[in-house]
């Protein structure tokens, strides 16, 4: 699904969010003891781990924000986003993470910069995650309200958030368009 396609100077970043099974009655016959509570394992998962990722591309310029929730990360799926998201003539900013090494080969993409988190490095000059990190600050807290969300649920709550973020005031308006425009065609 194309939602706009970004250009120019573009983060990208990766969130973990906890989210497991909230809601879903389990067999009661089933040897699986019950999940403990709070999920307390620290860096990265996956949708199995209930801790699924959520890729972040912010555009510098306009702010324009894109979240996705993912099974789990891997370089052929930040291509696959890359393709969905980013127009040609993008320049990338990441982190050092390893599934980013090599997209500046990717045909859309004309430069792309790290920081080195592991080395305390946040900012190098024009080279930074910073909007990313924002909108995950932000992003936390939204689910927070909720007080916890299924891993099945997650997309549709980020997207709620998608668009409060990007189209503020006018955002309950675009959020009807689209459900008209993809329940009625």
């Amino acid at each position: 699904m194309k939602i706009q396609n970004l250009m120019g100077d573009v983060e990208m970043d990766e969130a973990y969010i906890i989210a497991g099974e909230k809601g879903i009655k389990k067999n009661p016959n089933s040897d699986d003891p019950p999940r403990k509570r709070a999920l307390k394992k620290p860096g990265r998962g996956t949708y199995d781990t209930d801790k699924p990722p959520v890729t972040t591309f912010v555009h510098r310029e306009s702010t324009f924000t894109i979240f996705s929730v993912e099974k789990n990360l891997s370089k052929n799926l930040i291509s696959k986003s890359m393709d969905n998201y980013i127009n040609n003539e993008a320049t990338i900013y990441t982190d050092e993470y390893s599934i980013y090494t090599g997209i500046n080969k990717h045909q859309k993409i004309n430069g792309h910069y790290t920081v080195n988190h592991s080395e305390k490095e946040y900012v190098n000059g024009n080279v930074h995650v910073n909007n990313c990190e924002n909108r995950h600050s932000l992003l936390r807290p939204f689910l927070r309200i909720f007080r916890g969300v299924s891993k099945r649920f997650l997309a549709g709550y980020i997207m709620v958030f998608q668009y409060l973020f990007n189209y503020k005031e006018d955002a309950p308006d675009k959020i009807l368009q689209t459900i008209f425009k993809n329940v009625i065609c």
